[in-house]
Order: structure tokens, then sequence, then C-alpha cells
């Protein structure tokens, strides 16, 4: 009896041997973080995805690939098929790249999904804090950790939520996007009274503002007089002529490394 079972376990093992493995067998891209596979990625894109994409992958006729977790949730291996076969129902039709060409577009989309977590930009992170609770102002309006003010969208995720070109767009021009729940607004009472702050919530019936100091107010549209938004962020637009070149670059990097779970994030996902 002792041999069989000896025997069963051989076999066993031998079997198990043979066994693929599916994780292992799939295939890899091999451009991932190679510089020049970005580049080039990049002309393929703008010659072949661009158009209905937009340049940078900010969208137009396609679906934008640069905002959202719409590429930053899927790996290489499904983005490099949703391009190889296309999308079918869609306008989005099968590539006739070869296959290297395609894992190269893979690798310039991937690079501008990455968060700002996982790209890890270069700068003066430390510095860049001092900048946010000191000299920037930024701490006025956004909170951290529990630190700043409550006016603007709070920061303690912002490096997985946003990639750093969607960083450096809502330093530079805070107007392009506006974030949900944060347009500035006045209302006038029919007493005659004004109140500043954000509109959190806005119907045909209510709005709720929330002001410098965060208080909310709820107010019922029949009690008021007048409402005005705001075209404009709350936001300073003048950051570019407020900070060096130098100071910029760390902001970002203190943003980018905001991020509520602090694993190694890896910039390209598994395949």
């Amino acid at each position: 009896m002792r041999l069989i079972g000896l025997l069963l376990i051989g076999t066993a093992l031998f079997l198990r041997a043979d066994v693929p493995d599916s994780k292992k067998d799939k295939p890899k891209n091999p451009f991932a973080g190679k510089p020049e596979a970005v580049e080039a990625g990049r002309k393929l894109f703008l010659e072949s995805c661009s158009g209905c994409h937009g340049p940078n992958g900010e969208g137009g006729r396609g679906p934008n690939l640069a905002r959202g977790e719409q590429v930053r949730s899927k790996t290489d291996l499904e983005v490099f098929e949703v391009v190889r076969q296309g999308v079918p129902g869609s306008d989005m039709p099968p590539s006739r790249m070869p296959e290297d060409d395609v894992w190269r577009v893979v690798s310039f989309v991937r690079s501008f999904s990455a968060s700002a977590y996982e790209s890890r930009a270069p700068g003066d992170a430390e510095a860049g804090r001092k900048l946010f609770f000191g000299k920037a102002g930024c701490s006025g309006c956004h909170a951290i950790q529990g630190q700043g003010g409550m006016l603007g969208p709070d920061l303690s995720n912002i490096g997985r939520l946003q990639s750093y070109s969607q960083l450096q767009e809502a330093i530079l021009e805070p107007s392009v996007s506006i974030a949900e729940g944060y347009r500035g607004a006045t209302v006038v009472t029919l007493k005659g009274q004004k109140i500043t702050g954000v509109a959190r919530n806005n119907t045909n019936y209510s709005i709720q503002l929330q002001d410098a100091q965060g208080n909310p107010h709820l107010l019922q549209k029949k009690d008021l007089r007048e409402v005005i938004f705001r075209k404009s962020s709350l936001m300073p637009s003048d950051y570019k002529a407020r900070l060096s070149r130098t100071e910029f670059q760390d902001l970002l990097s203190f943003l980018g490394r905001q991020a509520l779970r602090k694993e190694v994030a890896s910039s390209t996902k598994e395949n």
C-alpha cells in the first residue's frame, strides 16, 4: 500500500507539472517601461487613433482615455486586445497594425493614463509639502488627511485618482474642468442677505451652499431673490507667475504622492 501511495503521489506531481500555467502563458508587453517605445507608440497613436480619441487621449468621437479608470483599471493585455480586435457594435474597428506596433500603442496609452502615484515624476516632495501649506496657499481650500480647508476637494488620495497631466491642468487651468459639487455660487435671499460659497447640491427647489468657514446653508429657492453661479473656478489661475518652474515641479511631486493606500504600485499592471 505504501508503494502504491508513493506511485500515486509521483503521478499527481507529474501531471501537475504538465498543466500549463495560464497566467504564465499570457503574452506580456515586451515594451513596458521603455521610453523609446512610448515615443513610437505616440506617433502610431497620432496616425491611427487620434482622429477619434484626440492627440492626447482627451476624447472626441471616441471615449476619453486619459481621464478616469477606463484604461487604468485594465491590464496591458486587455488594452492590447481592444486595440487589435476593436469593439463590436461600435465605431472602433480592428487594428491592422503589426503586433509589436499594437504593444507600442499600449505603452503610449498607459503612459498618459497612469496615475500620478504610479508615475513618480521627479521633484522634491518635502519642498512641495511646504509650498502646499505655505507659499502656494493650497491648504486654505484643500485638505490632506484632515489638514487644511474644506472649500475645495479633499486631496488625500489625489495621487491615485489623477495623472500628472490632470494635476498640471487642474493647477494651471482650473476653470477647464470644475469638480462636481465645487462650483462657486452667490445667493441673495428675499430679505437681502448675501451668502457666497460652493454649491454642494442644487435642484429646482433648493440649493446647499458651503461657505469659506465650512458652514452649510440649505436654502429653498422660493426664499431666494437671486442665484449666481461663477463661470470660472474659485481656484486662483496665476500659479505660472506665483511659482517658479522648480517650485511647480515640487508641488506636483508632493501631490502625486498623496495616496490613501501606500503599497508599492507598478506603472504597468500585470498581464
